[in-house]
């Protein structure tokens, strides 16, 4: 699975622990990618892709999509 910058990703370390945590780096080499995560505890990791468990997706994809950004300006009667 090819991950990016900025993903959220759950992975191993040690034998049965888990953390969540988010992709800052990349360094891909021939054997393998390693990932350089910032996890929600407050760690940062060097893990290897065969550590990661699973890509996690938004719960809530889009919250913003609901406003509009206003582009226009205001002349001094208050109309466009």
């Amino acid at each position: 699975m090819r991950y990016s910058r900025g993903d959220v990703v759950e992975f191993r370390v040690g034998s049965n622990e888990k953390h969540t945590g988010q992709v800052r780096f990349i360094e891909e080499d021939y054997n393998e990618n390693i990932l350089y995560v910032d996890s929600f505890g407050g760690w940062a990791y060097k893990i290897p892709e065969k550590r990661i468990i699973s890509r996690i997706t938004a719960k809530n994809p889009g919250t913003n999509s609901g406003r509009k950004r206003f582009a226009g300006n205001l002349s001094k009667s208050g109309k466009l």
